[in-house]
């Protein structure tokens, strides 16, 4: 009986410690974007996004997608929406540019985010494009040197519509 108890004991703790490490390998901290209100139309935008990131650590963007809630990529063939994602000064002036306007993109992989960053999304909708409160965005990145991901909700991207 002892030794069914020392062994029962020894596996609880065990279990425990294994609990406990996986709990340590979460990531701690959101990602958070500003909201937008525009009258949208057929045409190609520049979006300049202050986008905030809560953990302690910095984080490196490895790719964002915009996606559906059951996690199917956005496409123009279905949703009428292209997408480029770009890195931006985090001082450029937040808001909405025409392509003659937003200056300088940069590339997206390796854009450190460190609480507040901004980033550059490049728009292009077409003329069927409906209000969609299933669309969000994912945010691959790598913080302490761990990838990880995040599905992000953005009312801006749920509310885009080119239609009256």
């Amino acid at each position: 009986m002892k030794k069914f108890l020392l062994c029962l004991s020894f596996i609880f703790c065990l279990i425990a410690i294994v609990g406990c490490n996986e709990q340590s390998k979460a990531v701690n901290g959101q990602f958070s974007l500003i909201n937008f209100g525009a009258d949208w139309n057929e045409e190609t935008y520049y979006l300049v996004i202050p986008i905030n990131w809560s953990g302690k650590a910095p984080v490196t963007i490895e790719s964002i997608q915009l996606i559906k809630k059951d996690k199917q990529p956005i496409t123009y063939e279905e949703d009428s929406i292209k997408y480029t994602f770009f890195g931006a000064d985090r001082y450029k002036k937040s808001g909405i540019y025409s392509e003659s306007d937003v200056g300088d993109l940069k590339n997206l992989n390796d854009v450190e985010i460190d609480g507040d960053g901004k980033i550059t999304l490049k728009l292009v909708l077409g003329e069927k494009v409906k209000e969609d409160s299933e669309r969000r965005l994912k945010i691959s990145f790598k913080v302490n040197g761990k990838e990880s991901e995040q599905i992000v909700e953005w009312n801006t991207l749920e509310q885009v519509t080119t239609l009256s």
